[in-house]
């Protein structure tokens, strides 16, 4: 289980210990399917594209949310495919794009907004949940942290998506 609180000056750390955390969880020689479900400002972007940095990717990776897909290469001449499904209306949008043509290719597939295609997702597909605590005691304390932890995140592993 993977289970981390974080600030902006961990994030280099963290993005290694998904990536890390995700690449012992790869089954054969099927690409990485990595869906992080997060609110909107969660930071979903901001942390793949440190992932990005740790993989060497050039260019970083940037927000797909108007192109849907975007290919990234590692340092290592793997793929990337980022895509953020957060225009999807629903699990037959995302079939409609063909992700098996996709997956085919890649070495990495990373979603942003997964919810939105549903159980059409690859079965090796691996969640994980990135939330922001709020400024206020309140919340931390209903999360059992102290306050120090006030405008960090958390990033979990989780057995799947949300319903939308």
């Amino acid at each position: 289980m993977l289970d981390r609180v974080f600030g902006l000056s961990d994030l280099d750390g963290v993005a290694q210990a998904l990536l890390d955390h995700a690449h012992r969880r790869r089954i054969g020689s099927l690409p990485v399917v990595l869906a992080l479900i997060g609110e909107m400002g969660a930071g979903k972007t901001t942390l793949f594209r440190a992932m990005g940095t740790c993989l060497g990717c050039d260019p970083l990776p940037t927000s797909p949310t108007y192109s849907l897909i975007q290919e990234y290469r590692t340092e290592e001449g793997g793929v990337v495919l980022h895509a953020d499904l957060y225009r999807l209306r629903g699990p037959e949008e995302w079939l409609a794009l063909d992700p098996a043509h996709f997956l085919n290719q890649a070495d990495w597939v990373w979603l942003e907004w997964p919810e939105r295609a549903g159980p059409a997702l690859p079965e090796q597909t691996l969640f994980y949940k990135l939330e922001t605590f709020g400024t206020s005691p309140e919340v931390l304390e209903g999360e059992g942290l102290p306050a120090e932890y006030e405008n960090r995140r958390r990033l979990t592993s989780v057995d799947g998506p949300a319903p939308l």
